[in-house]
């Protein structure tokens, strides 16, 4: 297989251009954090996510809203990740229906689709992880219904979710040999009507000699990573590959797409910074083969 199709650096992202996404901003607004897009159409072709990275830092006392309510074809999910080593440090808000709800990381907010929103950091640093199920998503800006919002609010506010800190053994082909802290952002344990799994690895001062932790497996979808370091730019941590028969090695910041079926592996081998695994599934062994 050609595994460099399936491996690409993430690229600045800028409002406007023949391969930019059309956006709910607020007009002539400067917005207070760095994009980073990792997969998308143009960057893995035959991926079916959109991942993008919003970075929060130098941030304004009062951060304007940047966003305008609308709605989605498709469920998105924001995960936030403060530079904290517990991955706290970051909070931000968002608004379902009008509704204002706090954010506070480490946090995942499930976003179904059709549900009226619009969000935006508010104080700290780190970085909110961008994720559409389906790359063919779009946007309808809608004003909000503010009496579902005050109505439905404790639904609302059971969209927001707290990661959770879980061992590597509760998945299969996976051992303790790990390095750093498992993350559980989400999973069919948390919400499980979202029917989707994503974990971040944290890990600081990695090293080449790092045993190996993950078995090669094989997934009955497709599966995403995304490596992002803990320097300039996102920069800072290194991972190794397996994908088919091939190796390669990778340095962040840099989005992967296994394909369903391609037995892989991974281990990271160089930095400090967080590593994402992403199954479309709420059940991670479910999804193996």
């Amino acid at each position: 297989m050609d595994i460099a199709k399936y491996v690409a650096k993430a690229r600045p992202g800028v409002v406007g251009g023949p391969a930019e996404e059309k956006r709910p901003l607020r007009e002539r607004i400067v917005l207070p954090v760095k994009r980073h897009i990792f997969i998308n159409k143009d960057s893995h072709p035959e991926a079916d996510v959109y991942i993008a990275i919003h970075e929060a830092k130098d941030l304004p006392e009062t951060v304007p809203d940047y966003q305008v309510p609308h709605f989605h074809n498709t469920d998105e999910f924001y995960f936030f990740l403060g530079n904290e080593p517990d991955l706290s440090g970051l909070e931000g808000q968002i608004k379902f229906e009008g509704k204002v709800h706090k954010i506070v990381a480490p946090a995942t907010v499930y976003i179904p689709t059709g549900a009226v929103h619009e969000y935006k950091v508010t104080r700290g640093f780190g970085s909110v992880v961008v994720l559409f199920r389906n790359r063919g998503y779009n946007h309808v800006d809608k004003q909000p219904d503010i009496d579902k919002g005050n109505r439905e609010a404790d639904k609302f506010a059971g969209y927001i979710l707290r990661a959770e800190v879980r061992p590597t053994t509760e998945i299969k082909y996976h051992r303790d040999t790990a390095p750093g802290v498992r993350y559980v952002f989400i999973d069919g344990k948390t919400k499980p009507e979202a029917d989707f799994y994503t974990v971040v690895r944290t890990v600081s001062n990695i090293k080449p000699t790092q045993a190996d932790y993950v078995d090669k497996h094989t997934h009955n979808c497709d599966t995403y990573h995304i490596v992002i370091g803990t320097g300039e730019n996102l920069t800072g941590l290194k991972a190794e590959f397996v994908i088919g028969g091939e190796q390669v090695v990778v340095e962040s910041p840099v989005g992967v797409h296994v394909p369903a079926r391609v037995p892989h592996s991974q281990r990271l081998i160089g930095g400090s910074g967080h590593f994402f695994n992403i199954v479309p599934k709420g059940n991670y062994n479910e999804s193996l083969m």
